[in-house]
């Protein structure tokens, strides 16, 4: 399907549930290392008095590094995988393989993937952050701060609005694009040198 042949409203209900799973795929490890940073090095921030203020921004930025650590590690091999994807996707194709997720070009590479894979980790987050923003409640309170302590407390700290927390998904997720494309660059250097190697190999056979 190399030349993205139209496809029927089944194919395309399916298509969007393989895109869908795939997406919360590569999503759940930076969530839960976002989870489980913030309930641990980050919740820290949480405790103490005013006069601790020094102490909660250097267990804050520990925290952020972290996490932002972790994104891009993550975000690289996201992209990786995408790549490997794109190549091993296209090579079904030219068989005309069956296989559905070459079909439909399922998680192969693309800043776009790279882009929502991120905000979709930060889904939970948003909601908790409008809701309780909108209406202050215990139970959106703790879950920010100790379950996305990497968004709440860079403003929170400052007893800013809480509106700006949901201006600090913008750097995570452009952490995890830029490592993503990095992943792919990668990738796909390698595959080249790959596909250059089996060339020259076929051309000393001849």
């Amino acid at each position: 399907m190399d030349n993205k042949e139209k496809l029927t409203a089944k194919e395309w209900g399916k298509k969007i549930l393989l895109e869908l799973k795939d997406l919360l795929a590569g999503a759940a490890f930076p969530l839960m290392l976002s989870l489980i940073l913030s309930s641990t090095v980050i919740s820290y921030a949480a405790y103490g008095n005013e006069e601790d203020l020094g102490l909660k921004i250097v267990v804050l930025v520990v925290g952020e590094v972290l996490v932002f650590a972790a994104t891009v590690i993550f975000g690289k091999q996201n992209g990786v995988t995408a790549y490997k994807r794109t190549v091993q996707n296209g090579n079904k194709r030219k068989v005309n393989s069956n296989d559905l997720s070459s079909k439909f070009y399922i998680g192969e590479y693309s800043l776009v993937r790279g882009a929502l894979i991120p905000v979709i980790s930060c889904i939970p987050f948003i909601i908790f952050q409008i809701v309780g923003a909108a209406y202050y409640n215990d139970v959106c309170e703790s879950a920010l701060m100790y379950a996305f302590g990497w968004a709440y407390f860079p403003f929170g700290l400052a007893k800013l609005s809480p509106w700006l927390n949901l201006l600090w998904i913008i750097p995570y997720a452009g952490a995890h694009i830029a490592a993503y494309a990095w992943g792919g660059k990668t990738e796909k250097r390698k595959q080249d040198q790959l596909a250059s190697a089996e060339e020259a190999k076929g051309n000393k056979t001849k």
